[in-house]
């Protein structure tokens, strides 16, 4: 794949709006969130999408102050949504970096409940890093959203049932194991009742003290986000004031971590890494976290300065988000960030009659410079072809680069051509039509 440059200014941003975002040591009443929602294409339909994006925004500007939120997504391939997760609510400028992060394809094919939950199991530690950290009033809440009922990812059709049937007994399982680690569960069924399984949404929450709750229409998804906070509230009789120093913030993957520490270390380590400490989380297991470091420099300048720089990027991600002109002519001119765009996405085509289960691939990735498919990548990585998209400046859409394989568009071999709405793609035999927006 061709090398491409990009200026390290972005970069110095966004470690200094981190900095500013999470760096003050304000006291809260600690509760870690977990949104998780459904990542599937039914949520398209009547704005759910759209609507559920707002409710997440409207819920995270009445999180407390000392509060900890992480956004993720659930369908075949559940995922954590913002760069660093969780974030700490210390201020508005973190608020704004959740809401300008929170963004989701809704390009899934399988409503795989199972499978998000099974994310959040797995991620607890990062996820809910003040479970072990000795405070027994530190809230752990899941607030997971559906549109659906249950569909486990599946190999063969033949085998769904019992496939199935060990993916709601591993969530029921799933719901236990997070009640026994003190993380409640609350959920949300959106749209016609006999379209969601409520009874087994009931079932998950009712294990971990949580509540479902059934919203018909996209427009209410809102007052269901703040009635949780506002029950979340009211529920905690004696509120304990904790600090970023009883907790660690992990990024929401290895490679995007720096050095393992939480945005106070970020703002307060010494060169010199401090030794991790040990927890228990209650199970047997163990995590290792740095403890955070004092501050070495004038907190107050420093933090003053990195406050009115986050602000200036956070209004003009704000308005690149929502594509203004001006925001994206002054993030290319100073910034160098361009304004690439990988768009449309690629619909599997199966024979009549038959269906090979797979997944739509989402090429909607506003300010995304292209997306690989083939051998060595996250999609079809069992074929020999390597196939890259490239976005374009203008809006139109990508323009295919085959890097390796037998690939033809339209029936001809192509190497490099620029796509059209409804071309036949087929990449070493399996064929995807080439689809502008995210229609389904």
């Amino acid at each position: 794949m061709r090398n491409r440059m990009r200026g390290p200014v972005p970069l110095v941003l966004v470690v200094l709006f981190l900095f500013c975002a999470t760096g003050a040591a304000t006291a809260g009443y600690g509760v870690d969130w977990v949104v998780l929602v459904d990542n599937t294409g039914t949520m398209r339909h009547q704005s759910r999408g759209d609507m559920t994006v707002r409710a997440i925004a409207e819920f995270v500007s009445i999180t407390e102050l000392g509060d900890r939120v992480s956004i993720c997504s659930y369908g075949e391939r559940p995922a954590s949504v913002l760069p660093i997760s969780p974030v700490g609510i210390e201020d508005e400028s973190s608020r704004d970096y959740v809401k300008a992060h929170t963004r989701f394809s809704f390009s899934a094919d399988r409503t795989d409940i199972t499978a998000g939950l099974e994310y959040v199991w797995q991620e607890r530690v990062r996820l809910f890093p003040c479970l072990g950290a000795g405070d027994e009033k530190a809230a752990a809440v899941v607030v997971l959203l559906t549109d659906g009922k249950l569909v486990p990812v599946y190999d063969d059709f033949a085998n769904y049932d019992r496939t199935y049937r060990k993916s709601r007994k591993r969530l029921l399982e799933l719901a236990s194991l997070c009640a026994e680690q003190g993380i409640r569960i609350e959920t949300i069924g959106l749209g016609r009742e006999d379209r969601i399984d409520g009874e087994l949404l009931e079932d998950i929450s009712e294990r971990t003290g949580g509540t479902y709750r059934h919203v018909a229409v996209a427009s209410g998804v809102a007052e269901a986000y703040r009635a949780i906070a506002d029950e979340q509230r009211s529920s905690v009789a004696a509120k304990v004031v904790r600090t970023p120093d009883n907790c660690v913030a992990y990024p929401a993957n290895d490679d995007a971590s720096v050095g393992g520490f939480s945005f106070q270390d970020v703002a307060s380590a010494s060169e010199t890494p401090a030794p991790l400490t040990a927890r228990s989380l209650g199970d047997g297991h163990i995590a290792t976290s740095p403890p955070s470091a004092s501050a070495s420099f004038p907190s107050e300048f420093c933090l003053g300065c990195a406050g009115i720089l986050a602000a200036f990027v956070g209004m003009i991600a704000v308005g690149t988000e929502k594509r203004q002109k001006w925001a994206a002519h002054f993030s290319t001119n100073l910034f160098g960030t361009g304004e690439k765009r990988v768009r449309g996405y690629l619909k599997p085509i199966d024979t009549p009659g038959t269906s090979s289960a797979r997944a739509c691939i989402g090429l909607e990735n506003p300010g995304v410079e292209s997306v690989m498919v083939g051998s060595g990548t996250s999609f079809i990585p069992h074929v020999v072809a390597t196939v890259e998209f490239i976005g374009t400046k203008d809006g139109s859409p990508p323009e295919l680069h085959v890097e390796g394989g037998n690939v033809t568009v339209e029936g001809e071999a192509s190497k490099v051509r620029k796509l059209r709405d409804g071309d036949i793609v087929e990449i070493d035999g399996l064929r995807y039509q080439y689809l502008r927006g995210n229609r389904r």
